[in-house]
């Protein structure tokens, strides 16, 4: 197994394309390109369908798929809002691939099982690992995860939600030489690979976990018999100064158990969630999901330093205690991060390749990033989320 990566700022998308086949194929030493990822720019918009073939007609890779971004990810890099287009070509002896495109009206006439075996190819036997990239203006990526879940139990999911476009149709969709503007692509390996992950949601918790005790749907009403609102505001109230102010700077979110059998909760067992809105009147709070009586809740921090921390110890976990490093890596981290949340470029992919070595790594920044915590699949926000492979 080996993988290569390269990266470009060339204003010029023919110049660009040409010098990252040019850095994948001197990595790659002769290697045949079984898979390639693309990401690029939206900047490039127009010019996409002749450069597809033109990476084919170069690297000649067995698949092919890709997306558009708002910002691109290479090397070690993270370059945002400008022209980049980055490339991950792999050589995957003993490794099959299964690639497949989903259009929007195919997924809502879709179901768990059959239809998703019969569409990518892929057996659940064969344990396969995924890639995948979402329009989020045209697809429902909670269905198409929960289906994926359903099918392929306990199979982990790397990707994440197109960006950059401001509207349907602004955002692209690569595979083989073909460009779409809706739906979904993606690729499923089987074999001799596997897909470690890395979910750095970058937060911890603050306060005390509360069980939902009166909810509607979005809207968590009470905790442990009290206002919603009351139990925030209380645990506010109890901060110290410097996380007051990152509290007022919109840095406040929920945590959802995941495992609630759990004996006790600490940073990695909750699914992040936004807070989208109050009702001082009911004195409720909205979240970004739909919320359930007797769930655990607790409200979490958001902050920088936080995120290092909590990125560092995750890819220390991941390192395999047996069996080969990695080869490679995927980054699908959100457009909240970056320079956003850090105020410095390139912290993310840099602390990355600190600890886990000068690998080829490519990805982008998205609208919503796709990972696994625990055994299952969910779409995440403010999130890294990370594919490390390795053979068998």
């Amino acid at each position: 197994m080996r993988f290569a990566s390269g990266i470009s700022d060339a204003v010029n998308a023919s110049e660009a394309a040409d010098a990252v086949c040019g850095q994948v194929l001197e990595q790659l030493g002769g290697e045949p390109c079984d898979l390639a990822c693309v990401f690029a720019s939206t900047i490039y918009r127009a010019s996409w369908p002749s450069l597809l073939a033109r990476l084919h007609e170069r690297l000649r890779p067995r698949v092919l798929i890709g997306c558009s971004g708002s910002g691109i990810i290479g090397g070690g890099q993270e370059l945002e809002w400008v022209p980049a287009v980055s490339l991950v070509a792999a050589s995957l002896p003993g490794v099959k691939l299964f690639p497949f495109a989903v259009a929007p009206d195919e997924l809502e006439l879709s179901s768990a099982g059959g239809f998703w075996i019969d569409k990518i190819g892929a057996s659940p036997a064969a344990h396969p690992v995924f890639i995948l990239a979402v329009d989020p203006y045209t697809c429902n990526p909670v269905k198409l995860i929960d289906e994926l879940n359903a099918t392929y139990r306990a199979r982990p999911i790397v990707g994440g939600l197109v960006s950059g476009g401001n509207e349907p149709g602004e955002h692209l969709l690569f595979t083989g030489t073909t460009v779409l503007r809706e739906g979904a692509v993606g690729v499923a390996m089987a074999g001799n690979i596997v897909m470690d992950t890395v979910i750095s949601q970058g937060c911890r918790p603050i306060g005390r976990p509360a069980v939902v005790t009166k909810a509607d749907e979005h809207a968590v009403v009470e905790l442990g018999g009290k206002s919603a609102l009351a139990a925030l505001h209380h645990v506010l109230s109890g901060l110290p100064p410097e996380d007051r102010e990152l509290a007022q700077q919109g840095s406040v979110f929920v945590g959802l158990v995941i495992d609630e059998m759990r004996p006790a909760f600490a940073p990695g067992d909750f699914l992040i969630r936004n807070i989208v809105g109050i009702d001082p009147d009911l004195g409720a709070i909205a979240v970004a999901d739909q919320v359930a009586v007797g769930q655990t809740l607790q409200f979490q921090l958001r902050d920088p330093a936080t995120s290092r921390r909590e990125l560092r110890r995750l890819l220390l976990r991941a390192h395999p205690s047996h069996g080969l490093p990695p080869a490679g890596g995927l980054l699908f981290t959100c457009t909240g991060r970056g320079r956003s949340l850090y105020g410095l470029a390139h912290q993310d992919v840099r602390m990355i390749q600190t600890v886990s070595g000068k690998l080829p790594i490519g990805g982008l920044f998205c609208n919503g990033e796709i990972g696994p915590i625990g055994e299952t699949n969910f779409l995440h926000g403010y999130t890294a989320s990370l594919g490390l492979f390795r053979p068998a």
